[in-house]
């Protein structure tokens, strides 16, 4: 079994003046989101084996908070620009082309490329997911899926969503 990890990344900053969107960092919340994210992750056996992530500073940022939390820097990341501000099928594609023989993929990204690839590849008979994938991803939610067939043969319905994780649930007192 192969696991699909999609992450949006972390509740970013405004732009300061002068600044581009690729450029914004993590406000203080989108650090302590992407550090209990981190967490989680650890505790529950998700440890990826790749991480394919958006060059964006933000995605970057949200990356160095759960490897940071969990001591995960060891782990092959890779920063791509073709990443930064996908569409569905553009991620799906990379997703397909950079995987190579990683059982557990993390891709960090932006929406609406990272909720609309969420919404297509989700199991079409799980309306529980499927509903609350219809709610949308807010920065820093983790959807994990479970792929029988591996990541080159992503089909739209046919992915077993494991656990969609808002980060607001983590972070309760």
């Amino acid at each position: 079994m192969h696991r699909l990890l999609l992450l949006r990344h972390a509740k970013a900053a405004g732009p300061a003046p002068g600044q581009g969107d690729h450029a914004r960092n993590l406000n203080p919340r989108g650090r302590a989101a992407s550090q209990a994210m981190g967490q989680y992750m650890a505790l529950n056996d998700l440890k990826p084996d790749l991480v394919l992530c958006s060059d964006a500073r933000r995605t970057r940022e949200t990356w160095d908070g759960i490897a940071a939390a969990n001591d995960w820097q060891d782990i092959e990341t890779r920063y791509l620009k073709a990443l930064y501000l996908a569409e569905s099928s553009r991620i799906a594609q990379i997703i397909g082309r950079e995987a190579g023989p990683a059982r557990t993929l993390l891709l960090i990204g932006h929406n609406p490329g990272i909720e609309e690839l969420a919404g297509i590849l989700a199991d079409r008979s799980d309306r529980d997911a499927r509903r609350e994938l219809a709610g949308g991803m807010a920065t820093a939610t983790l959807v994990a899926f479970n792929l029988s067939d591996g990541f080159g043969k992503l089909r739209p319905g046919t992915c077993a969503v494991d656990r969609v994780v808002h980060p607001r649930a983590l972070m309760q007192d």
